[in-house]
């Protein structure tokens, strides 16, 4: 393999994981609402599976969409709970 090539597959691997970490923390701050806070329990838990099985798929990405996703995940789990929130509010 070239030294391109190396680089190449070193990249993607780096990117994967930066991606893998992304999604761990936001698995992780789905978990902790479901342990602390029972109001929208399926709703959270439907989210939770979600990212878990595009987590699970991550290698099937290029590295520029891995880098999109990386950036991507988070906000959108927060803007998720942020929407819970407001349905708590106005309920």
């Amino acid at each position: 393999m070239s030294m391109i090539g190396v680089s190449v597959a070193s990249n993607k691997s780096l990117q994967l994981e930066a991606t893998q970490e992304a999604y761990d923390r936001a698995i992780v701050k789905l978990n902790l609402l479901l342990i602390d806070d029972k109001t929208h329990e399926q709703a959270v838990r439907t989210k939770l599976f979600e990212v878990m099985d595009e987590r699970n798929e991550l290698g099937d990405y290029s590295t520029s969409d891995l880098h999109v996703m990386g950036k991507g995940i988070e906000k959108a789990v927060d803007d998720f709970l942020a929407g819970l929130n407001e349905q708590t509010i106005i309920a």
